[in-house]
Formats: structure tokens, sequence, C-alpha cells
């Protein structure tokens, strides 16, 4: 029981540490609030009027739902990208020394990462009402229950790219550029269950698709076809497998390069 209060503690530690710097960075706050009105209100809003008349469904509460999912993963990621930044200060060789389990250190900072997410998450909510999409009580529960596994699924991811980059303005470009590519092809904003050729293999290949998709699935009750693609114990599945995986693989390689440096 001792170890597993250390363990906890360290998660918590690292977690809080991350939140503190988050709440002393303007620049964060303000680009967790703007985003939402450029991304959703702005270009959503004109995708709305000119595409989602011709969908047969709501779209703005369908681009809502792949927007808020996105915000989770886009800002969970970058956040993992202070993990080189502290490479620079040796704050990582001094909490590597310290005798907890190295995944409580990673999974703290992924939980610190997400803190932003979540203030970006209610912006785009308010922004959202604003375009015309409607969110009961019970759907805004819902996505908050998922938010979790999202959150971890784009650390887990971050950290796997982190563990094999040196230098933190590449780790900022390659994960904006990760981050960005998915709200395009993971169907966040546009749907995709008709792309065929590359760009269906390549929506496929990305993690980001399959927790959207989770999300629509359980959001819309399970349906399938106009909405989403797979069953959401499918996406669950494939969620699961790919987070541990890159989790495991990441930290490795994030501590590999440590020990090496």
């Amino acid at each position: 029981m001792n170890n597993f209060s250390k363990e906890v503690n360290a998660v918590v530690t690292v977690a809080m540490r991350d939140i503190a710097v988050s709440l002393k960075s303007p620049s964060r706050v303000g680009m967790a609030l703007i985003w939402p009105v450029m991304m959703l209100g702005m270009f959503g809003s004109q995708l709305s009027q000119n595409m989602g008349i011709h969908m047969g469904y709501d779209f703005n509460q369908f681009m809502l739902v792949g927007m808020l999912v996105f915000g989770l993963f886009f800002i969970t990621m970058n956040g993992i990208a202070s993990l080189v930044e502290d490479r620079v200060t040796d704050f990582t060789q001094e909490i590597l020394v310290s005798p907890v389990s190295r995944y409580s250190i990673i999974l703290g900072k992924i939980i610190g990462s997400s803190f932003m997410s979540y203030v970006q998450f209610f912006a785009t909510i308010i922004v959202g009402l604003f375009i015309g999409a409607r969110l009961s009580g019970s759907q805004i529960l819902l996505l908050l229950a998922i938010s979790p596994l999202v959150n971890l699924a784009a650390g887990s991811l971050s950290v796997l790219c982190i563990g094999f980059i040196q230098k933190s303005a590449t780790a900022n470009v390659v994960l904006m550029m990760l981050g960005m590519g998915q709200m395009f092809l993971s169907g966040a904003m546009i749907p995709i269950n008709h792309s065929t050729g590359f760009m269906a293999v390549l929506s496929r290949l990305l993690p980001m698709t399959y927790c959207v998709d989770l999300t629509r699935g359980l959001f819309y009750g399970g349906s399938s076809g106009t909405m989403t693609m797979y069953a959401p114990a499918v996406n669950l599945l494939v969620i699961a497998a790919f987070t541990v995986v890159f989790f495991i693989a990441g930290t490795t390689a994030f501590v590999r390069a440590e020990k090496i440096r």
C-alpha cells in the first residue's frame, strides 16, 4: 500500500506542476479560449451554412462533438511537448532519478497536460451554442466521461513521438502537424465515411479517427452508417490497443533517450 501511495503521489505531483505552469501562461489560456472561436465559430459555421444543409442531420451538432474530441486530443498532445523543454532545464533528469515508476511520471505528465484541454472543452461548448448546436446536460456528462480515454490516447501518441525527438522546436512542429492533420482526416469536422483510396487508408491509421468515431457512436446511441463507421466496442478495442502500445513504447524510448543524453 505504501508503494501504491508513493506512485499516486508522483502522478499528482507531476500533474499539479504542469497545471500550475499552464495557469501561469496567458498564451496557453488565451489560445484555449480563442481556438474554438476561430475553428468552430468561423470555419465551422461556414461549413455548416454551405455544406451542412445537405447532410440530412444536424451538422452543427455533428461538428461540435468532433471538435470537442479534437480539442481534448490536440491540447493534450501539444502539452506533452514540454517534456523536451524539461530536458533543457534538466528537470526530467531530476524526476527520473526519483524512486518511482517511470510510467507514473509519464501518466502524471499526461494528466497535467490535459488540463487546458478542459478549458477549451467548455469554451467550445459555449461557441457551439452560438452557432446553433445543442447538447443536453446528459450528453455533456457523457462526453466528459469519455474524455480521460481521449486524453490518455493523445498523450500516449505524443510521448511516443517525443521519445525520438531531441529538440523542442522540432517537437512543436511535428506535434502541430500531426494534430492538425488529424483534425481534417479523422472526421472531426468533415465526414469521412465514404472516403476511398489513399485518403481512406490514411484516415484509418490515425488514432484520433477512432476516438472521434467512438464518441459519436456513444453520443448517437451506437448508430452507424452516416455518422459513424464502426461499433463502439470495435473503436474501444482499437483505442485500448494503440494506447497501451504507444504508452509503453513511448515511455521506454523517452527514458532511454534521457539515459544516453
